[in-house]
């Protein structure tokens, strides 16, 4: 397995846009690699895992995005990189809850497009590893989605009684950031084209979209976080809406981003993206880190016991031929030091 990977650390929110892959591209990238190949896209990361060599990675990526700084992960270090990345490792916000089911949904979109040969096994283990570090630590506990730093920006920016206009509710991460405002007391306007029942039941009053700069007009607070490709919040039309200079704040969790950036320049409006969190991810961060310590050390053992599993199944001819007595040593080995386990079976591999 390989992996082309840009993210937060690699690129700011510009370069990104670039390669926020729709479906169709994300389809599109896949069947250029028949070997095998997902593609997982997220608000602070584009990756592409895939079978092949790294050429034709790069080909399939630079189809639609020239000249971005992918990171080049190769084999056994593509595989750490996935574990370490559902374990939550990776995130911007380390920890998050959200990247297990963008991991577990990009891998189900490439098996319904019959794309994710020869990569199950890696991304099973992956996921079964994500959800034994959230069992087995604490790097799940304190704020742990951007979901509840935005909540919690609102909150510092009005703590009673503020208005929010929230644009996306019904999506993973809107749905997040409806219970979080909800949690914190705020009063909740949610925008939808369809679905508007699903805010109301949560707890929110229900609004067309098409309404979104007159409801713009009473908030306090807008949080927008859609997957359209298209600007939610232009700036002629947001300019028109808040023109009275009273004090907004705007939240852009949304890649590409939904308000026009120039937004954060008119009179009485700050602006946060999404990059605008990395402060408040470094104060959690330096929370977890004993945390993330224990995390590294449920990956180290859940590697083992994949890399064990992939020797066992590409050696087995190897494996077939040895005596009972030797095969119930091996067995017992890799049950008990799979690391262990996977050094014998290398050192075979070098002697034959």
């Amino acid at each position: 397995m390989k992996c082309l990977s840009l993210d937060h650390k690699k690129a700011d929110v510009a370069i990104r846009r670039r390669v926020a892959f729709s479906s169709v591209q994300r389809a599109e990238i896949m069947k250029s690699l028949p070997q095998g190949a997902i593609v997982l896209v997220t608000c602070n990361r584009t990756e592409l895992y895939y079978r092949g060599n790294r050429e034709d990675g790069e080909a399939a990526l630079q189809a639609f995005a020239r000249d971005c700084p992918f990171l080049f992960y190769d084999e056994e270090e593509a595989e750490k990189h996935l574990f370490r990345l559902a374990a939550g490792l990776c995130s911007m916000l380390v920890g998050e809850d959200e990247i297990l089911g963008q991991i577990r949904d990009a891998y189900g979109e490439a098996r319904s497009l019959g794309s994710a040969r020869g990569l199950d096994a890696a991304f099973q283990s992956a996921l079964s590893c994500g959800k034994r570090v959230r069992e087995q630590t604490k790097i799940s506990s304190f704020a742990c989605s951007l979901a509840t730093l935005a909540a919690n920006e609102v909150f510092r920016f009005k703590p009673e009684g503020a208005r929010v206009l929230l644009v996306g509710a019904t999506g993973k991460i809107g749905s997040s950031v409806l219970k979080n405002l909800l949690a914190c007391g705020a009063c909740v306007t949610a925008t939808s084209r369809r679905h508007g029942r699903r805010a109301e039941a949560a707890g929110a009053a229900a609004a067309p979209y098409e309404m979104r700069y007159d409801l713009l007009k009473e908030a306090d607070a807008v949080i927008s976080c859609t997957a359209s490709r298209h600007t939610v919040f232009a700036l002629e039309k947001t300019a028109e809406a808040c023109k009275d200079g009273k004090n907004r704040l705007f939240i852009d969790l949304s890649v590409p981003p939904d308000i026009d950036e120039g937004v954060g320049s008119l009179a009485g409006c700050r602006l946060l993206g999404i990059d605008g969190f990395r402060a408040a991810a470094e104060e959690n961060n330096a929370k977890k880190r004993a945390a993330a310590a224990e995390a590294e050390s449920v990956v180290s053992v859940c590697l083992a016991e994949y890399f064990a599993g992939e020797y066992a199944r590409q050696r087995a001819p190897f494996l077939k031929e040895l005596s009972e007595e030797e095969k119930k040593k091996l067995y017992a080995l890799r049950k008990r030091d799979p690391a262990a386990f996977c050094e014998y079976m290398r050192r075979a591999e070098e002697e034959e």
